[in-house]
């Protein structure tokens, strides 16, 4: 049985938010942060789930345009990308391009300041767990030549001289990145530039790597076969197939899978290292973005689907395997989304049409338990 209940949000509210949960439940705020009126009611739709409304809220949605947010440098500060209109532009089939660069972006002043300038596209950053250096690549396309930035100097080195694929590689250690070149080898880089082949494939399709302690998992072939290399021993495991994402918990002891199951169907599972699955959080056509909170008891993830309530922003307990919408709207993300440090907003940035020309729009996701 449902029952009807009224709240307020504060000035960045939603204007109106429809909210169910688990079994048919469907979230979908209409929130802009720009223009948005003090105190906004809210009619929420009610379940009698109560676990889901005791422990888990959405506050409000920030909208910021023309940027595309992709990592947390702090809780109030995070890595985007967007164009440097300081630089030249470039005459791109009778269109001037500014180059993409990299910024840091304070939330609570709102203002930008440049991590690296260049007259070429930079794009794909990842930040080191200690947030002194920043994994990049100078794109073209959907390849690149990999960098480590120095946060503190603005110095930055080239990781080797081979080119890569954007948008894979992760963080081994403080000191070290591990990311494909177009061989498909696996290959580390170390601060200084200095790099080391840790695979030979054999497959230039390299692709989903990501790293838990020692282990690093990485996805080759149209098969989609998932493997594990222990950075410790040199071995490497064949894990699964017909995997398309890979994404370790934080304490390293389950992994969280995007699988086919058929042409056109995807299923988000949980597992333990050995490609046991032991939850089936999510189904749909598309599964994207998935991430795993700080503490590892929540999953956020974005769904493609045909119907509204199976699809966009969703958070699901990783332990009773409850989904909660956040919205319908969120179905198409450009980055895995990225949990603040605290574990209390999530950045999701989209590429949105409007009057005929994509743009980025960052949401941030403020939550509350």
């Amino acid at each position: 049985m449902m029952r009807w209940m009224k709240v307020t949000f504060g000035a960045l509210g939603a204007a109106a938010l429809l909210t169910t949960v688990a079994c048919g439940s469907t979230t979908e705020p209409s929130g802009n942060s720009q223009g948005a009126k003090t105190g906004t009611d809210i009619t929420v739709k009610d379940n009698t789930n109560t676990s889901v409304y005791q422990n888990f809220k959405l506050e409000k949605i920030d909208k910021l345009p023309n940027m595309r947010g992709i990592a947390w440098l702090s809780e109030n500060s995070i890595v985007t990308d967007k164009e440097n209109t300081s630089m030249k532009p470039v005459n791109v089939e009778g269109e001037e391009r500014y180059p993409h660069n990299l910024y840091m972006y304070d939330l609570t002043k709102g203002t930008d300041t440049p991590l690296i300038e260049s007259e070429v596209n930079l794009g794909a950053p990842q930040v080191s767990p200690d947030g002194q250096h920043l994994f990049y690549w100078q794109t073209e396309e959907t390849t690149g030549w990999p960098f480590i930035l120095n946060l503190k100097s603005g110095e930055a080195i080239a990781a080797g001289k081979e080119d890569g694929f954007i948008q894979e590689g992760a963080w081994l250690d403080n000191e070290h990145v591990v990311f494909s070149n177009m061989k498909g080898d696996l290959v580390s880089a170390s601060l200084d530039g200095t790099t080391k082949v840790l695979v030979e494939t054999g497959n230039f399709n390299v692709r989903s790597i990501k790293v838990s302690g020692n282990a690093i998992y990485y996805i080759t072939g149209e098969d989609g076969q998932l493997n594990t290399y222990d950075a410790k021993t040199g071995e490497v495991k064949q894990v699964l197939k017909s995997v398309e994402w890979v994404i370790p918990s934080n304490d390293g002891t389950r992994l969280a899978i995007v699988k086919r199951t058929a042409d056109t169907k995807r299923a988000l599972v949980l597992t333990d290292l050995e490609g046991n699955e032991k939850a089936t959080l999510a189904r749909g056509t598309q599964i994207f973005g998935t991430s795993w909170s700080g503490d590892d008891s929540k999953i956020a993830y974005t769904i493609n689907s045909d119907k509204d309530n199976e699809k966009g922003l969703f958070v699901s307990n990783t332990e009773s395997a409850e989904q909660f919408q956040i919205s319908a709207e969120m179905d198409n993300v450009a980055d895995a989304l990225a949990w603040s440090p605290q574990g209390n907003k999530i950045l999701l940035s989209q590429s949105v049409m409007e009057n005929e020309k994509y743009h980025f729009v960052t949401s941030i996701i403020t939550i509350s338990e």
